[in-house]
Formats: C-alpha cells, structure tokens, sequence
C-alpha cells in the first residue's frame, strides 16, 4: 500500500499538529512554508501559506477546518530594525528564506497601514548584521528575539489585528483535488488526534521535538510561544482570511532580490 505524503513543517508553531509524530502512517515531506508550492508534486496533503493557497484553489481543497492563525501576537512572525517602523520608508529590509505569507503582509502593513514608500527588500538575512532591518519568522525569529540585538521589535500578527480588527491567518491545511474523501477524513483524524494527544502531554512532545530538531530554545519558551495559535479556524479566523485575501498584494511590486 502507498502511503500518502504529507507535507512537514518542522518550526515551533507547528508541533500540535505532528504531536504524534512517530504514530502518523504517512511518508512525510520536509519543507518550510516558502518551499511548499515547489513540493506539490511530491505531497498530497500539506499545510499551505495562505497567500500560496489563495490562486491555487481550483487544485487544492481546504482540510476542513484545519489551519493555523494568530489570537493577538505571534511571538514568531517579527519585523527587527534599529529604527521606528514609521522611518522604514526607503529603507532596505533583510526576508527570511522561509516566508510567503509575512512578506506580504508586512508589504501591506508598511503601504497601507503606514503609508510608506519601499525600498528594495532583498532575500536573505546575513545573521551577523546588526544595521539592516530584517523579517523572521518561526524559529529564526525565535532565536533572534533571544539576542536582543534590535531596538524595534514588531510583531505582525499584533500590527495586522491593531489595522484590520480581525486575526492573521499564516497557513491552512489543504488537500490535492480529487483524493478519496476515506484519505482526506482520515489525515483530519490524525490531525484532531494530534492536537488532543498535545494538550493532554505538552511538554513530553516539546521536549521531543527539541531534541529531533536541534531547537535552542527552552521548553518554557515554546509552551509560551505556542499559546499564541490556534489550529482550527472558527468564524474569526474565517473573517481574517477573507481581509487577507482583500489587502494582500497577490505578487509584490517592489523588487526583492
């Protein structure tokens, strides 16, 4: 029998839904949110970047309600500058390898929010610069929050709820079109188990996963983190994918290189 394939997502915000990792009978995919529209021959479920999803419904179904979205912060999706976001206009900013979906929104938040003119943003962060304002998200922003290096530390899921009243939506769990409703009902279970067996032994599966992925962090840290997501959405998350879909550049104008 194939096992189906199954995107994997090794960051922080994502341990609930691979509590049970060793227990999941799937071959899992290794990507991070910015390399999953490269992988889509090779899964057949995966959390997706929301912004990816967005043209690339016809092919790829919601997993129910499964997802992932910001109650009021983040804590791992952080604009770092040494000046006053209000001074970014102009300004080279550093992105993350790994973002698609904060990219944009940060674009958003800076034009529409701030009312700013962009300079050029460029892809990838030289981790010993200490002078370019940079955009991380999950572990790198971590990590980087630790080294309390930035005067300015902006959180997007906070700045995003303050200008649209309504939470982020990072990332949905999606499906190919046309796999067998047994399959798709069936990762669901997995996922609904997940998240159950998490909440029942939180800090067993923190621990393991810190140790699986080499994670710096304490287990106090990621347990504080994690309280900042929910993983299925409900009628406000609904309403802030909807805002995303209506304020987000569906390719960014300005030059990244």
């Amino acid at each position: 029998m194939t096992l189906m394939r199954v995107g994997h997502f090794k960051s922080i915000p994502w341990i609930p839904p691979y509590a049970a990792h060793d227990a999941w009978p799937v071959t899992f995919v290794d990507c991070v949110s910015s390399t999953v529209i490269d992988l889509l021959r090779q899964v057949d479920v995966t959390p997706m970047a929301t912004v990816d999803w967005f043209p690339r419904q016809q092919d790829w179904c919601r997993l129910e309600n499964h997802g992932l979205w910001i109650r009021e912060r983040a804590g791992s999706v952080l604009l770092f500058s040494p000046w006053p976001i209000e001074q970014l206009g102009g300004k080279e900013i550093a992105i993350s390898d790994e973002t698609s979906t904060s990219v944009r929104v940060l674009h958003a938040l800076l034009t529409g929010k701030y009312g700013l003119s962009l300079g050029t943003w460029r892809r990838g962060v030289v981790e010993n610069d200490q002078h370019t304002p940079r955009l991380l998200i999950q572990n790198q922003a971590v990590h980087e929050i630790a080294r309390r290096r930035f005067e300015y530390v902006y959180d997007l899921g906070h700045e995003w709820r303050k200008w649209q009243g309504v939470p982020l939506v990072p990332a949905v769990w999606v499906y190919r079109r046309g796999l067998s409703s047994d399959k798709t009902r069936f990762i669901a279970d997995l996922l609904d188990s997940s998240l159950g067996e998490f909440s029942e032994r939180t800090g067993v599966h923190i621990e393991s996963h810190r140790h699986r992925n080499g994670w710096t962090a304490s287990t106090q840290t990621v347990e504080r983190l994690l309280r900042n997501f929910e993983y299925r959405m409900n009628v406000e998350a609904e309403r802030g994918l909807e805002a995303m879909r209506s304020e987000l550049p569906v390719v960014l104008p300005q030059l990244i290189k």
